[in-house]
């Protein structure tokens, strides 16, 4: 049973759960034993969601059979820890989202109605997730691809994991967005957005709805944002229009990524306020990618700051002349 502790100098939590050692790995090629191929779905636990053609499933949901955070710990009494430092049952929700039945296809090399899917199904589990029993404060999507990103499984998949807490750091950001809104009377991302399409040096690709840019602080190589043009502070009110462009703006970088970066280990995640505070006015929700084409060393771990080898202007100029190369064939 996994517990939640909270350092009592910074109030940074942690999950404390040993099972997640017990995690299967794979060394990324097609094997008879993955658990996320067709013929093999009585290795994972029994869907929570799923769409099919015909009698075959093409995205499926399961519950992380190794999960952080599990429901059933909230039948556990929180206890404080030692010196009364914080300590509470580790409850949450903890799902895997399946791109397709294809071992070797994901977001980058699907086709785009597919990639389409896979978002609807992200809108449809975070929906769930933001409903579910018990005190979900935060729900939290992303995908890791790559061993270097921290998957342990190679068939493209996603993750979603609704938490009863709220980390710092999302509090600090927070805290930042409605200051700017204090002081300027506008969003800072819609500030942003304005200014970046002024300039056009960062803009990887820009449709009615959506823009995908290189952001002017980018932390890592080929740092790239997907913004929604249209403000609205959460993920749960993104339109089936603004889907559509979507599945197409990652469709289309992380195709670049492939091509163009030889398929870089990579973390995605749906930045979006916690449910339970919403400023809609200052928050505006969008989606954050972070290559590990770099390790972080001795100075980032110690500063907390960043050190790019590159200039987001190149990144950007870079990612926009490879949008149209075809993908060579291995």
């Amino acid at each position: 049973m996994s517990e939640l502790r909270q350092d009592p100098i910074t109030h940074d939590w942690v999950i404390i759960n040993p099972d997640r050692a017990k995690r299967p790995e794979d060394k990324g090629a097609t094997s008879p034993a993955c658990p996320f191929c067709p013929g093999n779905e009585h290795l994972t636990p029994e869907p929570v969601d799923c769409f099919t053609d015909g009698d075959r499933w093409t995205v499926r949901v399961v519950p992380n059979k190794f999960p952080a955070l599990s429901p059933q710990s909230q039948a556990v009494e929180a206890i404080a820890g030692k010196a009364g430092w914080r300590r509470i049952p580790g409850y949450g929700y903890h799902e895997v989202i399946i791109d397709s039945p294809d071992h070797q296809l994901s977001i980058g090399t699907l086709p785009e109605q597919h990639v389409r899917k896979i978002v609807e199904m992200y809108l449809r589990r975070y929906h769930a997730m933001c409903g579910a029993e018990g005190p979900v404060r935060q729900v939290v999507l992303f995908r890791n691809h790559g061993r270097r990103a921290g998957t342990s499984l190679a068939h493209p998949h996603s993750q979603i994991v609704a938490t009863p807490v709220v980390s710092p750091e999302i509090r600090w950001r927070l805290s930042e967005e409605m200051e700017f809104f204090d002081a300027t009377g506008r969003c800072g991302l819609c500030h942003v957005l304005e200014k970046e399409l002024a300039a056009g040096v960062r803009i990887v690709h820009a449709t009615q709805h959506f823009v995908t840019l290189v952001p002017y602080a980018a932390r890592v190589p080929y740092h790239i944002q997907l913004i929604p043009r249209r403000h609205h502070p959460t993920f749960a009110e993104v339109r089936p229009a603004e889907l559509d462009e979507l599945a197409q703006h990652l469709n289309r970088a992380l195709g670049i990524y492939r091509r163009r970066l030889h398929d870089p280990d990579y973390n995605l995640v749906v930045v979006t306020p916690p449910l339970d505070q919403l400023h809609r006015l200052a928050n505006h929700w969008f989606v954050d990618v972070l290559p590990r084409t770099t390790t972080p060393a001795g100075f980032e771990l110690g500063s907390r700051i960043n050190v790019n080898i590159q200039t987001p202007e190149q990144a950007a100029a870079e990612l926009r002349g490879a949008k149209s190369e075809p993908e060579k064939k291995r």
